[in-house]
């Protein structure tokens, strides 16, 4: 990241106010990371239902202070599969998401899809890159889109890699074949979007939740920026902007040894048989102000 947007963050975390004057509409597509997950908000660790506005994600924080009309169409546990198909097994979009108990003795929480259950901020049905293509068309206003996808691509095949241990072999034999198929539905994510969209684009690569992650996170978005350099490289392919949000979390958690718990850059959780760690992967608001921010310096200029 280059030193004047670090310091452009630094700033912005110390409450100086970032206000422009844009008149875009923003779309935001992914996963939970911008629709604003909270897990504390769900079962196990309640059972009352959440309500939407309790979610909130790094693109309300960008449409509140850019001053724009935001379309967020994120939705949580989705996969690059099940983002352009929702036959596609995803971690909890489209399909249950299983909790599983972190001590012996508890059953399994399985939580319905979130999509049809509790839903999303903007209601549709189908796919998410349909829905997608027909905000662009229909809206030839929208200046600028977000988009994170992938992480829960990993997710699934996690704890595959964790019973690996050390053993390197055994790891690639189970990445590499999630990484390619993230790979080819990214490119056509991708075109798709560019085949009705030549605005902004902002792709944000993911932070790392704990540094035991670090070297599949990096490794996850290493294949995000070779697919979005090679399709911005191609002739006539309108380019595609990276917002790096692993080196932003790597920055302000150094105080810390790079732990973005301990930096509080996470959400808390409660003490809990289903989790003994003492944080979520999700952002907390200051993790969501950060990601935020890195939008925010990328964002159109005032026309």
């Amino acid at each position: 990241m280059k030193k004047s947007i670090i310091a452009s963050v630094v700033i912005a975390l110390l409450g100086s106010p970032l206000y422009a004057a844009n008149n875009y509409t923003y779309l935001a597509l992914g996963d939970s990371i911008p629709f604003g997950m909270n897990v504390t908000l769900l079962p196990p660790y309640t059972y009352q239902p959440p309500t939407l506005s309790e979610f909130i994600g790094y693109p309300q924080t960008v449409a509140t202070v850019e001053r724009v009309s935001e379309v967020n169409a994120a939705c949580p546990g989705e996969t690059s599969g099940s983002f352009l198909n929702t036959s596609v097994p995803d971690n909890g979009c489209n399909s249950p998401h299983v909790v599983p108990p972190a001590q012996a003795g508890y059953l399994p929480v399985i939580i319905p899809p979130f999509k049809t259950t509790y839903g999303l901020h903007t209601n549709y049905t189908g796919a998410q890159m349909n829905f997608a293509i027909s905000q662009l068309e229909a809206d030839k206003d929208i200046n600028l889109v977000t988009l994170n996808i992938g992480a829960n691509d990993v997710l699934l095949v996690l704890p595959a890699l964790e019973q690996c241990g050390t053993d390197t072999t055994c790891a690639e034999n189970v990445l590499a074949p999630v990484l390619q198929t993230y790979a080819n539905n990214l490119v056509q994510i991708l075109t798709g979007i560019r085949a009705h969209y030549q605005g902004k684009l902002i792709l944000m690569t993911y932070y790392s939740p704990t540094p035991a992650l670090d070297t599949v996170t990096t490794t996850l978005n290493g294949v995000m920026t070779q697919v979005a350099g090679q399709l911005s490289a191609t002739p006539g392919f309108a380019p595609i902007t990276i917002a790096d949000g692993y080196t932003a979390f790597q920055i302000a958690s150094a105080p810390f040894n790079h732990d973005a718990c301990q930096a509080g850059l996470l959400i808390k959780l409660p003490p809990s048989p289903y989790d003994l760690s003492p944080c979520d992967v999700h952002p907390s608001p200051l993790g969501r102000d950060l990601l935020a921010i890195l939008v925010i310096l990328e964002a159109p200029p005032i026309p």
